[in-house]
């Protein structure tokens, strides 16, 4: 039985001389079902519950990504309206030619032929499980250049989304294949492995059996596909991290050296001078004058 109610128009969304709109949302239970005359991608960013596709209910939590053709009818809906149980989706939203275009600018991934085969199926065949969250920072950032319009943000938008499907086609593929992951796969899911444990203390041991590899192999691999070794990988990550840190927060040096896991502040000093080029201290004054 057909339950949608509306159809949703990009026409209504996109911003003048735009092909995309991009919103981050807590959905609740005042949307009713609706179609759309555009490609939506949907990624749980937050909670869990349902997403109804058609005529069937599919649970959705946090790192499900729904990429939808033009007409499908669908909503999302959280388990209750209890505080705990939310449920926050990123919805891309995008004029149907943009698919082309990503599709013809990446031919060898034959992504013309693969929307066409999932647009004519079930729905369904088009949702794929981004386990260690590696999409969420480019929902994030899509969605801050959407919402500060900055000249130039819509070049930048498109190159995003072409990023976007292009890594939503080599999940789908992975996951049609398990046994077809290749070492660039591996190494692209432990370097995202470690960007979110960084502050721990990590060993390449532990990660190499994360990942079923040998010290040895995994070592070689990690070297050639981010072109450093896993510990200026791992001092990298936290340097990173601490920047941040020093640039949002008025936490002391050695609260901040420890919450990106150095044990003292005379390490973190040395580390953090050889990679960014001055001292904690001097790098927090540049942004607090």
């Amino acid at each position: 039985m057909r339950t949608s109610r509306h159809t949703l128009r990009g026409s209504e969304l996109f911003r003048e001389g735009q092909r995309i709109y991009v919103n981050r949302i807590e959905e609740k239970f005042d949307l009713g079902q609706h179609e759309h005359d555009f490609i939506e991608w949907n990624y749980v960013a937050e909670g869990n519950g349902y997403h109804y596709l058609e005529d069937r209910a599919l649970p959705a939590s946090r790192g499900d990504l729904f990429a939808l053709p033009v007409g499908s009818s669908h909503v999302f809906r959280p388990y209750s309206l209890e505080k705990n149980r939310r449920l926050v989706v990123y919805n891309v939203v995008f004029a149907e030619e943009l698919m082309g275009e990503i599709a013809e600018s990446a031919p060898e991934l034959g992504l013309g032929e693969l929307w066409r085969s999932l647009s004519a199926g079930p729905l369904e065949a088009g949702i794929v499980r981004d386990p260690l969250l590696r999409l969420e920072p480019l929902f994030e950032r899509m969605h801050e250049e959407h919402a500060a319009a900055k000249p130039g943000y819509g070049a930048l938008l498109r190159s995003m989304l072409a990023q976007l499907v292009i890594e939503w086609a080599r999940l789908l593929c992975a996951e049609a294949v398990p046994g077809n992951r290749t070492g660039s796969d591996l190494i692209g899911d432990a370097a995202s492995f470690v960007r979110e444990r960084a502050a721990e203390p990590l060993t390449i041991r532990e990660v190499a059996e994360t990942f079923r590899l040998s010290e040895r192999h995994f070592r070689r691999l990690f070297k050639r596909h981010t072109g450093q070794t896993f510990h200026e990988f791992v001092q990298r990550q936290r340097i990173l991290t601490a920047c941040e840190l020093l640039r949002t927060t008025r936490h002391k040096l050695d609260t901040v050296a420890g919450m990106v896991g150095y044990r003292d502040l005379q390490t973190f000093s040395r580390v953090f001078k050889r990679i960014e080029g001055s001292s904690p201290g001097r790098y927090r004054k540049s942004f607090f004058r």
